[in-house]
């Protein structure tokens, strides 16, 4: 099982969260403000989900055509086509999740994860071993930068 720990930031800037594998491998995760699971402009749920591969034309534009399939979270009440890919910015989701390497912030866009696409690429690489996964999503207990 995979899990997202998060941390909700004040303000609804964000949602930040620490995405750790099975394996033990973690990122990080930038994920919308929680606005009560409004369609595109909040975080899902917590809750576990089921994840599965699927085509997606948004991870096939974040990867520039490195990848046509990504990871989607499934059963989601009241949602759907929520994706793990690559994003620096909430901005640049519409209620999924962007892994990425650090944190950073810029002035016009606020707060944000880095290295973004290169952090997927190693996360599809550590997935390709099942079709199918569970995500369990829950609050933070220790603070993002611990592991």
């Amino acid at each position: 099982m995979l899990r997202l720990e998060r941390s909700y930031l004040p303000n609804n800037q964000c949602t930040l969260g620490k995405l750790t594998l099975p394996c033990g491998w973690s990122c990080l995760a930038l994920e919308r403000p929680w606005l009560n699971n409004q369609t595109s402009i909040s975080c899902i749920p917590e809750g576990v989900y089921t994840l599965r591969q699927r085509f997606s034309p948004v991870v096939q534009r974040t990867t520039r055509d490195e990848f046509t399939e990504g990871w989607q979270v499934e059963h989601i009440p009241g949602r759907s086509f929520i994706m793990l890919h690559p994003g620096n910015w909430a901005c640049d989701t519409h209620g999924c999740i962007l892994p990425g390497q650090d944190l950073g912030f810029s002035a016009d866009k606020g707060l944000m994860v880095t290295q973004s696409r290169d952090t997927f690429r190693e996360l599809m690489q550590r997935l390709t071993d099942k079709k199918e996964w569970l995500l369990q999503i829950s609050p933070q207990l220790g603070g993002i930068y611990d592991r």
